[in-house]
Protein backbone atom coordinates (compact mmCIF):
# COMPACT_ATOMS: atom_id res chain seq x y z
CA UNK A 1 0.00 0.00 0.00
CA UNK A 2 1.38 3.37 -0.97
CA UNK A 3 1.31 6.46 1.19
CA UNK A 4 -1.33 7.93 -1.15
CA UNK A 5 -3.49 4.79 -0.74
CA UNK A 6 -3.24 5.03 3.04
CA UNK A 7 -4.07 8.76 2.93
CA UNK A 8 -7.17 8.10 0.79
CA UNK A 9 -8.34 5.29 3.06
CA UNK A 10 -7.89 7.43 6.16
CA UNK A 11 -9.76 10.35 4.56
CA UNK A 12 -12.73 8.16 3.59
CA UNK A 13 -12.99 6.49 7.01
CA UNK A 14 -12.75 9.90 8.66
CA UNK A 15 -15.48 11.21 6.33
CA UNK A 16 -17.88 8.58 7.68
CA UNK A 17 -16.78 9.17 11.28
CA UNK A 18 -17.24 12.93 10.99
CA UNK A 19 -20.75 12.54 9.52
CA UNK A 20 -21.95 10.16 12.24
CA UNK A 21 -20.14 12.23 14.87
CA UNK A 22 -22.19 15.26 13.79
CA UNK A 23 -25.37 13.16 14.09
CA UNK A 24 -24.44 11.87 17.56
CA UNK A 25 -23.27 15.27 18.82
CA UNK A 26 -26.55 16.87 17.61
CA UNK A 27 -24.65 19.33 15.44
CA UNK A 28 -25.74 18.10 12.02
CA UNK A 29 -26.09 21.17 9.82
CA UNK A 30 -25.85 21.98 6.13
CA UNK A 31 -22.10 22.57 6.31
CA UNK A 32 -21.45 19.14 7.86
CA UNK A 33 -23.72 17.38 5.35
CA UNK A 34 -22.10 19.23 2.43
CA UNK A 35 -18.68 18.26 3.82
CA UNK A 36 -19.82 14.62 3.74
CA UNK A 37 -21.96 14.24 0.60
CA UNK A 38 -21.59 15.30 -3.01
CA UNK A 39 -24.23 17.65 -4.48
CA UNK A 40 -26.11 14.60 -5.80
CA UNK A 41 -25.27 12.47 -2.76
CA UNK A 42 -27.84 9.92 -1.75
CA UNK A 43 -28.58 8.43 1.67
CA UNK A 44 -30.65 5.23 1.67
CA UNK A 45 -32.35 4.36 4.94
CA UNK A 46 -32.72 0.76 6.15
CA UNK A 47 -36.34 0.72 4.89
CA UNK A 48 -35.17 1.60 1.36
CA UNK A 49 -36.39 5.20 1.29
CA UNK A 50 -33.80 7.60 -0.07
CA UNK A 51 -32.87 11.23 0.31
CA UNK A 52 -30.92 12.92 -2.47
CA UNK A 53 -28.84 16.11 -2.07
CA UNK A 54 -27.35 17.61 1.07
CA UNK A 55 -30.44 19.76 1.73
CA UNK A 56 -32.83 16.81 1.53
CA UNK A 57 -30.50 14.65 3.64
CA UNK A 58 -30.28 17.38 6.29
CA UNK A 59 -34.04 17.87 6.35
CA UNK A 60 -34.79 14.15 6.57
CA UNK A 61 -32.13 13.38 9.14
CA UNK A 62 -33.02 16.39 11.30
CA UNK A 63 -36.66 15.25 11.46
CA UNK A 64 -35.68 11.63 12.08
CA UNK A 65 -33.12 12.27 14.83
CA UNK A 66 -35.28 14.87 16.62
CA UNK A 67 -37.12 11.92 18.19
CA UNK A 68 -34.08 10.85 20.17
CA UNK A 69 -32.46 12.15 23.37
CA UNK A 70 -29.22 10.65 22.18
CA UNK A 71 -27.74 8.39 19.54
CA UNK A 72 -24.44 6.56 19.38
CA UNK A 73 -23.14 5.11 16.11
CA UNK A 74 -20.14 2.77 16.15
CA UNK A 75 -18.57 1.92 12.78
CA UNK A 76 -16.06 -0.92 12.52
CA UNK A 77 -14.38 -3.34 10.13
CA UNK A 78 -13.99 -0.91 7.24
CA UNK A 79 -13.24 -2.58 3.92
CA UNK A 80 -12.31 -0.10 1.21
CA UNK A 81 -11.70 -0.67 -2.47
CA UNK A 82 -10.16 2.50 -3.88
CA UNK A 83 -9.70 2.80 -7.62
CA UNK A 84 -8.42 6.18 -8.70
CA UNK A 85 -10.99 8.82 -7.77
CA UNK A 86 -13.73 6.43 -6.62
CA UNK A 87 -14.06 4.13 -3.65
CA UNK A 88 -16.42 1.44 -2.38
CA UNK A 89 -16.79 0.98 1.35
CA UNK A 90 -18.32 -1.77 3.46
CA UNK A 91 -18.40 -1.45 7.23
CA UNK A 92 -20.33 -2.77 10.20
CA UNK A 93 -22.52 -0.35 12.13
CA UNK A 94 -24.08 -0.60 15.59
CA UNK A 95 -26.44 2.25 16.43
CA UNK A 96 -28.03 2.98 19.82
CA UNK A 97 -31.07 5.29 19.85
CA UNK A 98 -32.57 6.67 23.10
CA UNK A 99 -36.13 7.89 22.52
CA UNK A 100 -37.14 11.34 23.73
CA UNK A 101 -39.38 10.92 26.78
CA UNK A 102 -42.54 11.95 24.90
CA UNK A 103 -41.72 9.43 22.15
CA UNK A 104 -41.36 6.52 24.57
CA UNK A 105 -44.08 4.02 25.35
CA UNK A 106 -44.95 4.74 29.00
CA UNK A 107 -45.86 1.05 29.48
CA UNK A 108 -42.49 -0.22 28.28
CA UNK A 109 -39.38 -0.62 30.39
CA UNK A 110 -37.27 -0.02 27.30
CA UNK A 111 -36.81 3.54 26.05
CA UNK A 112 -34.31 2.72 23.36
CA UNK A 113 -33.55 0.54 20.41
CA UNK A 114 -30.27 -0.77 19.11
CA UNK A 115 -29.69 -1.85 15.52
CA UNK A 116 -26.73 -3.59 13.99
CA UNK A 117 -26.13 -3.65 10.30
CA UNK A 118 -24.00 -3.08 7.28
CA UNK A 119 -23.07 0.28 5.88
CA UNK A 120 -22.22 0.44 2.18
CA UNK A 121 -20.93 3.61 0.60
CA UNK A 122 -19.62 4.98 -2.65
CA UNK A 123 -17.25 7.93 -2.48
CA UNK A 124 -15.73 10.19 -5.10
CA UNK A 125 -12.68 12.41 -4.90
CA UNK A 126 -13.71 16.02 -5.60
CA UNK A 127 -11.79 19.30 -5.67
CA UNK A 128 -12.83 19.69 -2.00
CA UNK A 129 -11.77 16.17 -0.98
CA UNK A 130 -13.63 12.87 -0.74
CA UNK A 131 -17.44 13.04 -0.71
CA UNK A 132 -20.08 10.34 -0.40
CA UNK A 133 -22.14 9.79 -3.53
CA UNK A 134 -24.17 7.09 -1.80
CA UNK A 135 -24.53 5.84 1.74
CA UNK A 136 -26.78 2.85 2.33
CA UNK A 137 -27.67 1.39 5.72
CA UNK A 138 -29.04 -2.17 5.97
CA UNK A 139 -30.14 -3.59 9.31
CA UNK A 140 -29.11 -7.15 10.15
CA UNK A 141 -30.56 -7.22 13.67
CA UNK A 142 -32.34 -4.96 16.13
CA UNK A 143 -33.62 -5.00 19.68
CA UNK A 144 -35.48 -2.61 21.96
CA UNK A 145 -38.67 -0.61 21.86
CA UNK A 146 -40.36 1.37 19.13
CA UNK A 147 -38.46 0.06 16.15
CA UNK A 148 -41.69 -0.44 14.20
CA UNK A 149 -42.17 3.30 13.88
CA UNK A 150 -38.60 3.65 12.62
CA UNK A 151 -39.24 1.13 9.85
CA UNK A 152 -41.61 3.60 8.23
CA UNK A 153 -39.38 6.68 8.57
CA UNK A 154 -39.28 8.56 5.30
CA UNK A 155 -41.40 6.02 3.45
CA UNK A 156 -44.83 6.57 1.98
CA UNK A 157 -47.46 5.28 4.41
CA UNK A 158 -49.56 2.39 3.12
CA UNK A 159 -52.91 3.34 1.60
CA UNK A 160 -55.91 2.64 3.78
CA UNK A 161 -58.63 0.47 2.22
Amino acid sequence: MTEDDATDRYAIIELLSRYFGAVDDKRLDLASVEASFSDEGRLVRPNGSAMVSPREILSGQTASFARFRATHHVITDHVLDVAGDTARVRANLIAMHLWEYEQSDPHSLETYFVAGGVLRALATRTHAGWRLTELELRNVWRTGAGFGSMAHTGSTPPATP
